[in-house]
């Protein structure tokens, strides 16, 4: 598994300066699954302040007998660009209140990092589909996570650039 990962840190670092869909100046508004831990979609905005690097704000909510509550952030650089995709890199922090038991709540930690690609329909430039997956920490439920699952780290996401 660090074998992968070493590999495909190289092989992005190598092939970061190609030529590729300039996103600057561009805010993407949208949907991430990757920030909570109790399986709650957030609704994403993301600024690309240059052409390499990005920032991403999320916020999500959950109401009704288990009510849940996110808000994170995610730093993202571009390792390789090219005519429709951007493949990048990212880092992500957040925190989750919950309430588990009726009358009690708890907060929980995220905190992450990974690879992902956004690609773009030639037809439709300003709508970009994602996926990532990345390694991450995640205290929910009184239940220490390290590591990678299904519907946590593993994150898809849609955006409309304005």
């Amino acid at each position: 598994m660090k074998r992968f990962f070493a590999v495909l840190c190289i092989v992005g670092l190598a092939a970061s300066f190609s030529f590729g869909r300039d996103m600057s100046k561009k805010t993407g508004i949208g949907f991430n699954s990757q920030l909570s831990g109790l399986g709650v979609d957030s609704l994403s905005v993301r600024y690309w302040f240059s052409k390499k690097m990005a920032v991403e704000g999320l916020l999500g909510f959950s109401l009704g007998d288990d009510t849940i509550f996110n808000i994170g952030g995610k730093f993202l650089t571009v390792l390789k660009e090219e005519k429709n995709l951007n493949l990048y890199g990212f880092g992500i922090i957040g925190i989750e209140s919950y309430d588990p038991d009726f009358g009690k709540s708890d907060t929980a930690l995220t905190l992450g990092g990974g690879f992902g690609a956004e690609f773009f329909f030639s037809d439709f430039p300003n709508l970009g589909f994602g996926a990532e997956v990345g390694l991450g920490f995640n205290n929910a439920n009184d239940k220490s996570r390290f590591g990678t699952a299904a519907g946590w780290l593993s994150a898809v996401g849609i955006r409309y650039y304005l």
